[in-house]
């Protein structure tokens, strides 16, 4: 159902079985995937592409121009995957010509009230963004991590899979794989064990990540040496994913408070 005060653009193409509330503005070039809901007063903006099944709640805004005073006008994009949840008041950007035009959100995220995610993110899987998170611009985020409430990511900073960031943390750093983290400044506090727990990992896969994260955090060692030692452990897959993301590491790793 598409409600009759709803504007959607007529080059915007809608889906199967969507359903549009009161006010809403859906703007040009824009595709929403079938079985998409949209909330009352939601704009989505241009060259924005739902997947299907998503919904979107009161008042967000998906698709707005990016917050960046380098951007000029250029044809930019956010692309959402299927199957997400955007509460009230969110706001979401696209992308900037110092990424590459696109901002990208994949699936099953829950995205809480008033929480922000800039221009040209690379968001995964099964995340959980608490309400008035922050996220900056071209920050990578893999899967299943959760972001506490108020916490803030600076521009450019990846975030691993499985990882925990606490409650108003300030995040200027990588955060490793499979970690806990917290503070006004954060550091590290261990590995996400719940976390882990909660999906599924056995205690043979959570030692791995404890041997794992043990090297890197609580061995005097330099990145470099940590590296080296994280290499020199039995194969897995916890092992070769924590070494890919330290290799891609621009920013350097958060670190444990010592």
């Amino acid at each position: 159902m598409i409600h009759q005060s709803a504007i959607i653009h007529p080059t915007a193409v809608i889906g199967n079985n969507v359903e549009v509330g009161p006010f809403s503005i859906i703007e040009e070039n824009s595709k929403i995937g079938s079985g998409c809901r949209i909330g009352s007063h939601v704009i989505i903006g241009s060259n924005t592409i739902l997947g299907e099944n998503n919904y979107i709640s009161h008042g967000a805004i998906i698709g707005s121009t990016p917050q960046d005073k380098s951007y000029q006008g250029e044809e930019s994009y956010l692309i959402i995957g299927d199957n997400n949840t955007v509460r009230e008041y969110v706001t979401l950007c696209k992308g900037t010509s110092k990424g590459d035009c696109f901002t990208r959100i994949g699936s099953n995220n829950f995205i809480m009230n008033y929480a922000h995610i800039a221009h040209d993110v690379l968001m995964g899987d099964h995340n959980v963004i608490v309400n008035n998170v922050q996220i900056g611009g071209h920050v990578h985020i893999e899967d299943y991590i959760t972001f506490g409430c108020g916490s803030g990511v600076h521009q450019s900073c990846n975030i691993g899979r499985f990882a925990m960031i606490g409650a108003g943390s300030k995040v200027s750093q990588d955060i490793v794989p499979y970690s806990l983290a917290d503070g006004p400044r954060s550091y590290i506090h261990g590995i996400n064990a719940i976390g882990l727990r909660r999906n599924g990992f056995t205690n043979e896969e959570i030692s791995t990540i404890k041997k794992i994260n043990s090297i890197l955090f609580r061995q005097k060692r330099t990145l470099d040496q940590s590296i080296e030692a994280i290499n020199n452990l039995p194969p897995s897959e916890f092992k070769e994913h924590t070494l890919n993301f330290l290799n891609k590491s621009t920013r350097g790793i958060v670190r444990m408070k010592r």
